[in-house]
């Protein structure tokens, strides 16, 4: 009777801590629940699926203690002497940087299509008058540089990257492959990319910046930045602070596991004066207007960052995931209008280039079907160029999904066929 008695009291304790916590979660988070749900239509089982969805990632983010848990368990994995981490979530390579796992990437043979859609691309942009870039950031496994335990999946999308590099240069679309750029003199590889996170760094992206900055002079046969003043090295504070840097990879192994790391800001000197609108997924708009602290930049994110840090500094560039957004620069309302299909990997990209434009409209690359249809919104806007970047590791047909039927015709009309895949012979 006694065994029972301790069995229930146990259950009710149980019971109720789990109701404390689900309480004090649903406490913390329920306005963030409220504002990505509120507004949302249901007319399917997808749309359910994303309300889930989207409940689920934010109760994560925000679950109190959670940091707590996962360092506890990252412990563990270090002192386990584990190279994998989390059912190879992410693998460490001997250098200790973290890396996406991949155990098979096999042959692509839709590479055909994706160029003749972003083609199609390319020709309604320049119908308009536009310019047309195609950019592929630099990867952190390199062939040859990267050394991993034997038998460990790290993702490597060097041939596919190569592969569609090659097929669009045949089509004569102008092509910025940052594989080729970094790592470099100026920039080796541990200033090129982080141990913990999976993008750039910020001083590789704002080299990236002036790269793409220098494409539209000379495609536009402009000067935007003659004296250097607004993208120059001079035009920044370049300010180095030690251990405040625990990326999106890093917040998921632990500090513990893996360790911090130093983060290099460029802080822009003249602040600029700026008006950032954001489309949310409930369909609400949010409009910030000030200079480049109040809209684009955070310093705060890295400034105030505590000693076990809970977010990335890399999210203190233009923070926040928002399906859709435009920035307008009240200094240079008549400057250059620019369309970006980006994703993270342009946060700061954006943020540099902001200072030489006039507007930077952009969109999410993988969710672009989900908000507009891209080809009408392309059609019926006139830009001066449009930038399509894509993250290397996701190179498949989500990414290049626009002008679909269009490209199928195209395909059909010249005769063209897929390359087959030449493991399977199909």
């Amino acid at each position: 009777m006694k065994y029972i008695l301790r069995k229930v009291v146990f259950g009710i304790l149980l019971l109720s801590i789990l109701l404390i916590l689900l309480a004090s979660n649903i406490g913390v988070n329920g306005s963030k629940i409220i504002q990505n749900v509120r507004g949302t239509r249901i007319s399917s089982v997808d749309d359910v699926k994303t309300i889930i969805s989207a409940v689920e990632n934010t109760m994560n983010e925000g679950f109190i203690g959670r940091m707590g848990f996962v360092e506890a368990y990252s412990q563990v994995v270090k002192l386990l002497g584990k190279k994998e981490f989390s059912d190879f979530l992410y693998v460490k390579d001997e250098d200790n940087y973290l890396h996406t796992t991949a155990f098979y990437s096999g042959f692509d043979p839709e590479m055909l299509t994706y160029a003749i859609r972003v083609k199609i691309l390319q020709e309604t942009v320049e119908a308009k008058g536009g310019k047309l870039l195609f950019v592929i950031p630099p990867i952190k496994y390199r062939t040859g540089n990267t050394v991993l335990d034997y038998g460990l999946p790290a993702a490597n999308p060097e041939n596919k990257i190569s592969e569609l590099m090659n097929v669009l240069t045949e089509y004569d679309i102008d092509v910025i492959d940052f594989n080729q750029y970094f790592p470099n003199q100026s920039l080796p590889y541990q200033q090129s990319f982080y141990r913990t996170e999976r993008y750039w760094t910020i001083p590789a992206a704002w080299m990236a910046a002036r790269e793409i900055a220098h494409w539209m002079e000379v495609t536009k046969g402009v000067q935007l930045d003659p004296d250097g003043s607004l993208i120059g090295p001079s035009a920044f504070d370049w300010v180095t602070y030690p251990n405040k840097m625990l990326g999106t990879m890093g917040l998921k192994t632990g500090k513990n596991y893996i360790g911090l790391e130093d983060f290099t800001a460029l802080w822009p000197k003249d602040p600029g004066l700026y008006e950032y609108l954001c489309y949310l997924e409930n369909g609400e708009r949010n409009i910030i207007r000030g200079d480049v602290y109040d809209t684009l930049i955070s310093r705060s994110t890295v400034e105030d960052m505590p000693d076990s840090p809970d977010k990335s500094a890399y999210t203190a560039y233009l923070p926040g995931i928002y399906l859709h957004n435009i920035i307008t620069n009240r200094n240079n309302f008549e400057g250059l209008r620019v369309f970006m299909i980006r994703d993270s990997y342009f946060s700061p990209v954006t943020v540099f280039l902001s200072p030489l434009c006039g507007i930077i409209d952009s969109i999410w690359s993988d969710l672009e079907e989900t908000i507009y249809q891209m080809e009408n919104y392309v059609e019926n806007q006139e830009f001066d160029f449009v930038i399509m970047q894509i993250d290397p590791y996701n190179i498949n047909a989500d990414t290049f999904d626009f002008y679909k039927e269009e490209a199928e015709i195209r395909m059909d009309l010249l005769g063209l066929t897929r390359t087959p895949d030449e493991s399977t012979g199909n």
